[in-house]
């Protein structure tokens, strides 16, 4: 059986994604998607910061989540909609993280790493602190902490497992041996990675992660799920037949769905 999902989707409530949230659910019925999930940024707040044109505020979680249940009744006949959320993780606080995904009844969880500690690495606005570290010390001291995030038990599914490349910036060294440290770490811990088409529409132009990780995570047992990464409506389901091609092409033949935060449903990756 073959299905089209996409549970990387996010909303205008964390103030940088453009568009009302019918206009998602409609678009992704236009691209054929059986199931997709919104999952908009958790508040900043949840771990001590507060930056409304970055991720959601503690207010909104209510209307998130009721926005959800009504358009997930509205549709029921049309597609399924699940209820998910892209939460940072952010070392030191996994206490505070892991109390704020308890409070919700969440399908699933995405953990990505946007910070390393104040300085946003992924912000166009801070691109200079790329320079002033180093590049090959920003690509160690991002993988450091992704393994962290996987580790900590708070995530289903790993976001965008080498979004430090994002502006076009590469390490020097041989990634290989990273990339091995990091499947095996995910295999370890019991978490997916997305396959997030949004690199190719970043300056790297590229798909997260690197094939050389996807590749990587077949070879350790690490399921994949390929996303779109949308801020737009129209970004919903975009390019998923090209994640799709790299996860088959690097090995993996079936993906997955999930319900409070269980995989239930495994699919098909080829039609």
């Amino acid at each position: 059986m073959a299905m089209r999902v996409d549970y990387h989707i996010h909303t205008k409530l964390c103030g940088h994604a453009d568009g009302e949230m019918e206009e998602y659910v409609e678009q992704a019925i236009a691209a054929g998607l059986d199931e997709m999930g919104f999952s908009d940024h958790m508040p900043m707040e949840v771990w001590g910061r507060h930056d409304p044109t970055l991720t959601m505020r503690l207010q909104d979680m209510i209307e998130y989540h009721d926005r959800v249940k009504e358009l997930r009744h509205w549709y029921r006949d049309r597609i399924r909609i699940k209820f998910g959320i892209e939460a940072d993780y952010v070392p030191g606080k996994e206490r505070e993280i892991g109390d704020f995904l308890r409070e919700w009844n969440f399908d699933y969880v995405i953990g990505s790493v946007h910070f390393l500690g104040d300085w946003g690495f992924d912000d166009p606005r801070y691109m200079e602190g790329y320079e002033r570290r180093g590049v090959d010390n920003v690509y160690y001291a991002f993988f450091k902490v992704i393994r962290m995030s996987a580790e900590s038990g708070l995530f289903d599914i790993i976001g965008h497992a080498d979004l430090v490349k994002k502006f076009g910036h590469r390490p020097e060294r041989d990634l290989k041996p990273e990339f091995d440290d990091l499947a095996a770490s995910f295999a370890r811990s019991g978490v997916a990675v997305e396959i997030n088409t949004s690199g190719l529409r970043k300056p790297v132009g590229e798909i997260y992660p690197h094939p050389a990780l996807v590749r990587a995570c077949r070879e350790y047992g690490v399921p994949v799920i390929a996303t779109s990464d949308a801020h737009t409506p129209g970004d919903v389901g975009r390019d998923l037949h090209l994640a799709r091609k790299l996860a088959v092409d690097s090995g993996h033949s079936r993906s997955f769905t999930l319900t409070g935060r269980k995989r239930d449903i495994h699919y098909d990756l080829q039609p």
